[in-house]
């Protein structure tokens, strides 16, 4: 690989002008300068397209987009690979950021690790304003537990070569629009590594923030995933998924404070979240200790 890489940035987006202005920006102000920015549009009627319009023209060579109708935002991802030129692939959603030295953090690792194919590193989590909310805590990634657990990679902090999606097809990032079992796939052919440095911010508003809320439909989906792949049926993915079925008639309460506990979003917080905070550390460690799972602390 060359020293100075082609990285393509890649960012699927929909009617998000607004917050597409500062994920464009982040990128733009990346210190390391190589970066090609390509932008799949879903066809946005917000004043998007021509906003895309005037970067291209200022920043030639490095905005590039499509403005084309698409199944999903993972559909829309498949679409921006397939006209990427990088040599280094990364996913930022429309409304998150990167901080100056992400990118030059990356290249220099993938130098200084020429038979590294896939690495990530840390993410904050970051509200409308692009306050931080709290730091995720990753681990580093063993498939085992990935299968029979969780997957720990915020995917807008993992950049990878162009080998690994030409040697391992993403379509199912199309079909399930979703990237985690896409990692499973990757992780049986090369090595994942991981690195401390923030690399990504990923923000939290509104519908976004509540689609990670819902306890049960992450317990069935990362269920189904292990089982998929392996994953045994009092495996920890297993355990939470039947620990959510007994819980579900509590879903509507116990959602705000798994929410809470995941991200630290106190914005949202219901005041049953605010009564119980001081218990929430106790209950963590009984959710592990039935799940049989590690806490993100835990490496």
């Amino acid at each position: 690989m060359k020293d100075k890489p082609l990285v393509s940035v890649i960012t699927p987006t929909l009617n998000n002008k607004n917050y597409l202005k500062e994920c464009i920006e982040s990128v733009l102000a990346q210190t390391y300068i190589n970066i090609e920015h390509v932008i799949v549009d879903g066809v946005s009627t917000d004043g998007t397209v021509e906003m895309l319009a005037e970067y291209k023209a200022k920043y030639p060579g490095r905005i590039v987009y499509i403005s084309e109708r698409d199944k999903s935002a993972g559909d829309a991802w498949i679409k921006g690979v397939k006209i990427a030129k990088g040599d280094i692939f990364g996913w930022l959603g429309a409304d998150d950021t990167y901080p100056p030295d992400a990118v030059a953090t990356v290249v220099k690792y993938f130098n200084q690790n020429p038979d590294s194919y896939f690495v990530f590193g840390g993410c904050n989590y970051i509200n409308e304003k692009g306050g931080v909310i709290k730091n995720v805590v990753t681990r580093d990634f063993d498939l085992k537990q990935a299968i029979n657990d969780s997957v720990s990679i915020p995917c807008t902090s993992a950049f990878y070569r162009r080998e690994v999606v030409e040697k391992v097809d993403p379509i199912i990032i199309a079909e399930q629009d979703s990237e985690i079992e896409y990692w499973i796939m990757v992780g049986k052919v090369f090595k994942i590594n991981r690195i401390d440095p923030v690399l990504s911010h990923f923000r939290l508003y509104n519908e976004k923030a509540r689609a990670h809320d819902d306890m049960i439909s992450y317990a069935r989906s990362n269920f189904k995933m292990g089982r998929r792949h392996g994953a045994g049926l009092f495996s920890p993915c297993a355990r939470r998924y039947y620990l959510a079925i007994v819980m579900r008639p509590l879903q509507p309460v116990i959602d705000p404070i798994f929410h809470y506990m995941s991200t630290g979003d106190a914005e949202r917080s219901t005041f049953l979240v605010k009564v119980t905070r001081p218990f929430h550390p106790a209950m963590t460690a009984v959710y592990h200790l039935i799940v049989g799972s590690k806490s993100s602390h835990q490496k």
